[in-house]
């Protein structure tokens, strides 16, 4: 059986309900514990089950998502921070880690 995102997801949003109904976690608690939960599936998914050409995106989603669950704890505006700093981090990285190909060569018909 694969291990897949999406049921991975689905966990991660339905464990932080169950707690919620139990009376465990108030509503922003639920919504950060989802966040975070989600967040650390998608790094692991990248990391581990993911395909090796997306992996770069995957965990770098998940940290960005991860990075959302400090609104709980963090100001607005340092959780927007850490965000945006995420998000300049990933698009160097995908930038430095893209595969370097050859020079291409255009085939020349001679008719």
């Amino acid at each position: 059986m694969k291990i897949g995102l999406g049921i991975g997801l689905l966990v991660c949003v339905l464990v932080p309900v169950a707690l919620l109904l139990f009376g465990i976690v108030d509503d922003a608690q639920t919504a950060a514990l989802i966040l975070f939960l989600g967040g650390l599936w998608t790094i692991a998914f990248g990391a581990v089950f993911g395909g090796r050409r997306d992996r770069l995106y995957n965990v770098g989603l998940g940290i960005i998502v991860a990075v959302l669950s400090t609104f709980i704890f963090l100001p607005l505006q340092y959780t927007a921070g850490l965000v945006i700093i995420s998000i300049v981090v990933l698009i160097l990285a995908s930038i430095l880690v893209r595969p370097k190909t050859g020079p291409r060569t255009i085939s020349q018909h001679v008719g």
